[in-house]
């Protein structure tokens, strides 16, 4: 640095230093004066996906908006739902940065922390207050009823005109997108959805004051979709080009598209608005199939439509089926894709969205007519171009807070999964279903099951399984008991309860894995922790079958309650439930106790440290044997196989030819399914004769 440039720097310094009291002390007023034009920014009372708090709730919030550039304290500052109480949430620690936002969950906090209110927010609206440390209040504002996921904000950061629109927790509202508000009754049609012989026509209805827009695509009608104006001609719209069965990017490695026109319904969708209120009713969905009386794949199967806009779908950013923005952003990094490299492979609530649910029975009535919420589901076959849906009845979606219809003769759910055929999703699609519902009377769990064919967004998307879900509903149809008192560890994580329900589970695994079995004190303890039935049904029903595909830590679902309670199973023990089979009955003279977890080096399911440990116990390997036995006998003996695989062959097939030439090949054909069921009856009927062998051989290396 040159002589003046020093000069000039020592000189600079010399003034910044002899102004810094002066400076420090304008700052501080100019800070107070900054503090008292912070303002409410953005209000959230019906927060179901928008953001998640740092312990992953998803909770009311308010946002501040500093609009200076200075940064303020807030101290001495609070925020409030109430004139009278204006002191419930102090701010003292919260220190906002210039232009910079700030959030406040409430939450209801029983216990005062930092950024949490003791408060909540009614859905249906009530006010906001912001004080300063005087006690004056510097910002207030009325909060209307919200819709979810939609919050009350300044249209801009800081300005006075507020409107409803979607949230931009902890970003500016300038970004944002206006949303409608919503009230009402819904427009009415003249002829309900449904399976009709002929072409019909449709009018639809709604007040006086208000314009009808519909669309025929599934999309949400707007100010840009079709005004209606006379009478819809619906006919039969499969003669109709392709639209969502010609998309490409429904699965990563997207090989086939069907050449043919897939069998469609048409959908429409209509909402009324009026303009002098800017008010749009709720939207109407219907479904009509033209001439399915002369479509004979269709006769005694069920029937879903699913309909949500397409956007849901297929956005590159938010869209949750197709590829979108993650494989996008996989190839411009110059990267190999991976199968899991499609927005398909996102989880949690941020993915989850809403649509109508039609159900029509086996004779084709009505029975089920709802709005959802729906998620991609699986695990590899997400990435299938037919992908499973889970199912949620949510009352924010609509008045309904379950799935209303008796699916499986125990009553309606809040969630079922529509299920593709999990890893047999290509050929016969019945094999995990199928190979739970033989195994009914054990003392496992097991998930029932009926097929259904799915239209999407009136599209024929091929047969699934209606599948019921592990969830707390289930317990309490099944066992009866409290849906509060379940704890569920669903592949060594815990999908039902908090870490407790994990640190329980560790624990059984480790004293059982780590005391001697054969001491009757210590078998005693263990049995007051596990059903030992439900373990060893457990393990003979896999190991049978063949299935390479579960462990510990994969495909395997165990249970308690967390608390003793009154019902029969309410007794704090582990049990375990059946699922995700498709990995079974690869070679009838496998060694399932040596070679039943391939996808583990050197490792099967009797290396697990709890079975090598209770298998000690010679007791427990009596029982072992016993229920062995039975199973070859009573749960997959042939003759027993062989005769109810005749009924799901005679109920499946159809339809799974169907669904296989729309998503796998023109070319699969009856005979190719044929050769699915053969396999599958020719696996049993020699399934016995090699592993009572192998069994002895097992139960030999601990009788030495």
């Amino acid at each position: 640095m040159s002589e003046k440039n020093w000069k000039n720097v020592r000189t600079y310094l010399l003034i910044l230093m002899s102004v810094m009291g002066i400076a420090g002390i304008t700052f501080i007023c100019m800070s107070s004066e900054a503090a008292e034009h912070i303002v409410i920014n953005e209000i959230c009372s019906n927060n179901f996906s928008i953001a998640c708090d740092e312990n992953g709730k998803y909770s009311d919030y308010i946002e501040l908006y500093n609009p200076s550039w200075i940064p303020v304290s807030l101290s001495g500052f609070s925020v409030s739902d109430s004139k009278k109480e204006l002191r419930k949430c102090n701010l003292d620690s919260v220190l906002l940065g210039g232009r910079g936002y700030y959030i406040i969950w409430l939450d209801g906090s029983e216990e005062e922390y930092v950024g949490h209110a003791s408060f909540k927010l009614s859905k249906k609206g009530e006010s906001i207050y912001l004080c300063d440390k005087a006690g004056n209040i510097i910002d207030s504002q009325e909060v209307p009823g919200l819709d979810y996921n939609t919050v009350y904000a300044r249209k801009e950061d800081g300005s006075d005109e507020w409107c409803l629109q979607k949230g931009t927790i902890n970003y500016t509202n300038q970004e944002s997108e206006e949303v409608k508000k919503i009230e009402g009754e819904k427009p009415v049609v003249s002829v309900p959805g449904g399976f009709y012989d002929d072409d019909i026509e449709v009018s639809i209805s709604a007040g006086s004051v208000a314009t009808i827009y519909y669309t025929l695509d599934g999309s949400d009608p707007d100010l840009d979709s079709e005004v209606y104006q006379e009478k819809i001609i619906i006919e039969d719209a499969s003669c109709h080009d392709n639209v969502y069965s010609a998309r490409d990017d429904l699965s990563v490695f997207m090989d086939y598209i069907p050449e043919f026109k897939v069998d469609k319904a048409t959908v429409l969708r209509a909402a009324a608005y009026n303009e002098e209120k800017n008010i749009w009713s709720p939207t109407i969905t219907e479904t009509y199939f033209i001439n399915y009386n002369e479509k004979n794949d269709y006769n005694g199967y069920a029937v879903i439509s699913l309909v949500t806009d397409p956007i849901n779908l297929f956005d590159e950013d938010t869209g949750i089926y197709g590829n979108g923005r993650t494989l996008q952003e996989v190839i411009e990094r110059g990267e190999t894709p991976a199968y899991t490299d499609s927005n398909a492979f996102m989880t949690g609530r941020e993915w989850e969205r809403e649509a109508a649910f039609q159900f029509f029975d086996e004779e084709h009535k009505l029975q089920a007519d709802q709005t959802v919420g729906i998620r991609i589901s699986g695990q590899s076959t997400r990435n299938a171009a037919q992908k499973s849906f889970n199912i949620y009845a949510r009352d924010i979606y609509d008045d309904k807070t379950s799935i209303e219809y008796n699916f499986f003769g125990c009553g309606d759910y809040t969630t079922i999964k529509i299920r593709n055929g999990g890893s047999a999703y290509a050929g016969s699609k019945i094999l995990d279903p199928f190979l739970q519902s033989l195994a009914i009377d054990r003392d496992v769990a097991i998930q029932r099951s009926t097929p259904s064919v799915v239209f999407l967004n009136g599209e024929y998307w091929g047969i699934y399984n209606i599948r019921e879900r592990y969830k707390e509903k289930y317990f309490l149809k099944h066992y009866d008991i409290n849906e509060k008192n379940i704890w569920l560890i669903d592949s060594g994580t815990a999908e039902i309860g908090d870490n407790k329900a994990y640190e329980a589970y560790q624990e059984m695994i480790q004293f059982i894995s780590e005391n001697d079995m054969t001491d009757p004190d210590l078998y005693r303890q263990a049995e007051g922790m596990i059903d030992m039935q439900s373990l060893i049904d457990y393990y003979c029903i896999n190991l049978y079958i063949d299935n390479n595909d579960m462990g510990f830590d994969k495909n395997m679902a165990v249970w308690r309650t967390a608390m003793v309670g009154d019902s029969e199973l309410a007794d704090t023990r582990w049990r375990w439930a059946l699922y995700d089979m498709d990995g079974a009955l690869y070679d009838a003279s496998d060694n399932s106790f040596e070679t039943s977890e391939w996808w583990k080096e050197d490792f099967d399911l009797m290396d697990e440290p709890i079975i090598k440990s209770l298998m000690q116990n010679a007791d427990f390997r009596e029982q072992f044997r016993k229920t062995f036995n039975e199973i070859s006998e009573e749960v997959y003996g042939y003759d027993r196989v062989h005769t109810e695989l005749i009924k799901w062959k005679n109920v499946y097939e159809r339809q799974v030819v169907k669904s296989n030439q729309r998503f796998i090949s023109e070319n699969y054909s009856a005979d190719v399914f044929d050769e699915d069921m053969e396999r599958i009856d020719t696996f049993f009927q020699n399934r016995k004769q090699y592993i009572l062998q192998y069994l002895e051989e097992e139960l030999a290396l601990y009788e030495k």
